[in-house]
């Protein structure tokens, strides 16, 4: 029974990914912004030190399915802010969740920001740069999640524009989601 729920998982998740490199293309601007930190578009080669600094922020690793998505769409679905010498302290990764594909919403998954560079406003900064960067008309909007007990990125959601629609229960969270060009 496990092997068929495995080879099950195995290819929702698959399908995700094949359903994001299609949307995924040609998705966004290209805008660089510097401001004490550079902003620009995520790569390839940013992966690892991504990966690293998630892995030092959050108990659970990224998932081999997301990576496998971001390998490929790295310039379409990742923000990063860098500082002086080009190391990476905030990153923002999105994906099309599939119960928001068909409206054009992008969901932002992950938002984090090095230990050393929080509670400065980065990741409000890096959320609207983000948000300026698909604000080109292909997108209805963004949504996001803030679970309950962090306030922290509550507020840092509703500074770069997102508002509070709905709370879910599983996961305990609020939906956030903000507007873009398409749908105003």
């Amino acid at each position: 029974m496990q092997i068929i729920h495995d080879l099950t998982e195995y290819f929702t998740h698959l399908k995700i990914v094949i359903l994001n490199l299609f949307k995924a293309r040609h998705l966004r601007a290209d805008l660089v912004i510097n401001d004490k930190l550079i902003f620009r578009r995520g790569k390839r080669d940013d992966l690892k030190k991504i990966v690293a600094l998630h892995n030092s922020l959050y108990s659970r690793p990224f998932l081999e399915w997301l990576l496998m998505l971001y390998r490929n769409r790295a310039s379409e679905l990742i923000s990063v802010a860098t500082d002086e010498k080009g190391e990476i302290v905030a990153y923002d990764m999105f994906m099309f969740e599939p119960s928001e594909m068909n409206d054009n919403i992008l969901h932002e998954l992950y938002v984090g920001v090095s230990p050393s560079y929080q509670d400065q406003g980065i990741a409000g900064r890096l959320r609207k740069y983000s948000a300026s960067c698909y604000d080109n008309g292909c997108l209805c909007g963004l949504s996001t999640l803030a679970p309950f007990s962090n306030v922290k990125a509550l507020r840092s959601a509703q500074k770069a524009g997102y508002a509070i629609t709905k709370a879910s229960a599983k996961p305990a969270a609020y939906y956030l989601f903000r507007y873009l060009k398409k749908s105003r």
